[in-house]
């Protein structure tokens, strides 16, 4: 929508008000927040879990079969730990790489960029 305002007597046009725009460029950045921040916020608010099913161990085992079925449950089980914590480790690695790499460009800031 196009307005006419007079000023100084001269007749001026122009688009929408500074309103318009608040409004505008709020609903942008809303957008823009409720799509990225849930990704970067909330990341590590629940710790992950494994999902590895333990073996159910009997009170007694009846057959040879049972024995070596429940030491490939075991195995399966031990693996699957293992697979677990090497992923989180890996995780782990890469965060503190991260915060070394943030505090090498700080320091190389303070050091070179804000001497007076």
């Amino acid at each position: 929508m196009i307005r006419e305002r007079y000023i100084d007597d001269k007749r001026v046009h122009h688009k929408g008000g500074t309103m318009q725009k608040i409004v505008f460029l709020t609903i942008i950045s809303a957008a823009l927040l409720f799509v990225f921040l849930p990704a970067f916020a909330f990341a590590d608010k629940v710790p992950p879990a494994h999902s590895c099913t333990q073996p159910h161990r009997p009170f007694k085992f009846k057959t040879e079969a049972e024995v070596d079925a429940y030491k490939v449950q075991a195995e399966s089980y031990r693996k699957c730990i293992n697979d677990f914590v090497e992923e989180q480790n890996q995780a782990m690695q890469k965060h503190k790489d991260a915060a070394n790499r943030a505090i090498e460009e700080y320091n190389f800031f303070v050091n070179t960029e804000s001497r007076w």
